[in-house]
């Protein structure tokens, strides 16, 4: 025992000594093969991230787009590997980055169609044959990376295609220049590439903007009919997409801190919060994307608030019924929904249970938090309902009262000042979780915030806003639930 108390301390000692080993200096960095021992953020599911996992000794920090810069800029990362489109049109100087390797993995962007597709693939095909037949797909191509912001409103007074056929296009819009949103009108070279096609074809494009990784399962449940997100052919994703052949050719460019000795100097904060103000929301209008991402957010709360109080009362009756076996299996799907997180059970109703459903997105969400917070309201509603003495029941009787009339008058007063404390805590809840429905293509608060984000490459100020609005939705409905409980509570009980 005195033994261990002398080399307890000792141990400890060495351990306060130990010195991490050096990180290897980023100017040491000539090929990818260098990149062993740094952490390299990439945009998660990209075949950047695919070429990154086969590297040994790469820590891949897997972001969103508009997080990759800043990674860097933060120290979260050393390195970035982005597309070099993007990358040169990201003013890198003004933020103390520079391009450390260009022209990485050199590829192509086609658009992917279901493999039974073949009709629709050739007939894409056959149009980028003419299109660069014609040679006006290289003076298009010259015209968009030079002046990518001059072609955008082009594109967007241009009248839209018009056909007797739709179809819907699986896009992911936060991919500046190929695809984005200025002015509220969704724009971008990729966009144009399928507006061609389509203005020739006769077809009118539906957009259905969602997350990168969820294009594939997309299309091939049928939610889409084609993708087009600048994604690149890779033997994995093949097996699964017919591809047809390359719209863009480009490549990719690793970034890091420049490391210069002198950095522009700082704005005051009044400044900097003017223009992070100027850039996030005045230019192109970029509020009211937070404007329509709030609109969706409130409504698809407040429907699913409903949705779950009918479906958690409907329950709340089955799971108190005298048959044991409906009791039980109530009791089963109740255990089953509460056990699967609200993401997955969000997915699985997109694209499995209403895969080959034209229902949007937005009314699947709502049907995904009825049904999941009504297994919790249920379970609320029923203790609320057991709390209540059963001989309030036979004085209800006693009185006169017919048992409907015991139940709203005498009851339901009483089982409501246990239940709302409760239930108030699991629609916050709700409001706050509904921040997902941008998996699906569901364009809410959240999704907004990354429209700007990916835009901008401002990553705080996006994310104040959007905290900012969920606080005060949450705290909206928090105090309309303590009024109501106010008023169902007798006068000097109300907590």
């Amino acid at each position: 025992m005195k033994a261990l108390k002398l080399i307890l301390p000792a141990l400890l000692f060495l351990a306060s000594c130990r010195t991490e080993p050096g990180r290897p200096d980023i100017r040491s960095v000539e090929s990818l093969d260098d990149l062993a021992g740094f952490k390299v953020a990439t945009s998660a599911g990209s075949s950047y991230d695919l070429m990154l996992s086969d590297i040994p000794g790469v820590e891949v920090v897997r972001i969103g787009v508009g997080e990759l810069l800043l990674a860097v800029e933060k120290d979260m990362a050393d390195f970035t590997l982005m597309d070099q489109t993007q990358a040169q049109m990201a003013n890198l100087e003004s933020r103390g980055l520079e391009i450390r390797m260009s022209g990485i993995m050199k590829s192509t962007a086609s658009a992917g169609f279901r493999l039974d597709d073949t009709a629709l693939c050739n007939e894409f095909n056959e149009f980028l044959a003419e299109f660069r037949q014609s040679g006006e797909y290289d003076r298009w191509d010259s015209l968009w990376r030079s002046n990518c912001d001059s072609m955008a409103q082009v594109l967007i007074r241009r009248p839209r295609p018009q056909g007797d056929r739709t179809i819907r296009v699986g896009i992911t819009d936060n991919i500046f220049p190929y695809i984005y949103i200025k002015d509220g009108s969704l724009t971008g070279m990729e966009v144009d590439v399928m507006e061609h096609f389509c203005s020739s074809a006769g077809i009118v494009p539906e957009y259905i903007a969602q997350e990168f990784t969820t294009l594939i399962p997309a299309l091939n449940s049928g939610k889409i009919d084609v993708i087009l997100s600048h994604m690149r052919v890779t033997a994995e994703r093949s097996k699964q997409v017919l591809f047809s052949a390359p719209y863009i050719e480009g490549g990719g460019a690793l970034i890091c801190r420049s490391g210069a000795s002198v950095m522009p100097e700082k704005a005051g904060i009044w400044q900097r919060l003017k223009d992070s103000i100027d850039r996030n929301l005045i230019r192109e209008n970029r509020w009211q994307l937070l404007v329509e991402g709030l609109w969706r957010t409130i409504l698809i709360s407040v429907l699913s608030i409903l949705a779950g109080t009918m479906i958690g009362i409907l329950l709340c009756m089955v799971r108190m019924s005298r048959s044991k076996p409906v009791a039980n299996t109530s009791k089963t799907v109740i255990d089953l929904v509460r056990g699967i997180p609200i993401l997955v059970l969000l997915m699985i109703m997109c694209y499995v249970v209403f895969a080959s459903s034209r229902i949007p997105a937005l009314w699947i969400s709502v049907i995904s938090f009825g049904l999941y917070y009504g297994a919790y309201f249920c379970e609320i509603f029923r203790t609320g309902m057991m709390g209540v003495s059963p001989g309030q029941w036979e004085a209800g009787a006693a009185l006169g009262l017919r048992k409907i009339q015991t139940f709203r008058l005498v009851v339901l007063p009483q089982a409501l000042t246990r239940i709302i404390p409760v239930f108030k805590g699991d629609v916050i809840a709700l409001i706050k979780g509904t921040s997902i429905v941008g998996y699906v293509a569901v364009m809410d608060l959240t999704r907004a915030g990354d429209l700007i984000r990916s835009r901008t490459m401002d990553a705080f100020f996006p994310l104040i806003i959007v905290t900012i609005a969920y606080f005060f939705l949450s705290r909206l409905a928090g105090f309309g639930l303590d009024a109501l409980n106010r008023k169902v509570t007798p006068k000097g009980k109300a907590v």
